[in-house]
């Protein structure tokens, strides 16, 4: 998920991310998330509960999720949201998962090494 989020970030930008200087390009870090309850937005009926369409996130605009995100907030007994990541997408499918941490639930800790983009991505780095 990490590296379609990277290539996300940096498609159509006039600076692409093998660009970028290696100390630049993003590292991965690693942290410690507690069980927690979150908003489902990653189950077939977590989807349809939000109101969500089944080919969700493919189609679906971010002014549209982000109301679902603050209403989960507001709602006060969500940590975070655990949700299908938009990156790379397609009509049937998504690469993986994503989870959003509200700013109001426990300081996520960082918990193992810090490894620079040569180490993790996944694909040949030129």
């Amino acid at each position: 998920m990490a590296a379609a989020n990277a290539r996300a970030q940096h498609a159509g930008r006039a600076i692409g991310l093998f660009d970028l200087k290696p100390e630049r390009r993003p590292h991965l870090l690693c942290v410690h998330v507690p069980r927690s309850i979150c908003l489902d937005v990653v189950s077939a009926a977590g989807v349809a509960e939000v109101g969500l369409p089944a080919g969700y996130p493919f189609g679906v605009g971010r002014e549209r999720c982000q109301r679902i995100g603050r209403r989960a907030y507001r709602n006060g007994s969500y940590r975070g949201i655990a949700c299908r990541s938009a990156a790379e997408c397609r009509p049937a499918a998504w690469v993986g998962e994503e989870l959003v941490w509200f700013d109001t639930s426990p300081i996520l800790v960082e918990n193992g090494t810090r490894l620079d983009f040569a180490s993790w991505y996944p694909d040949p780095v030129p």
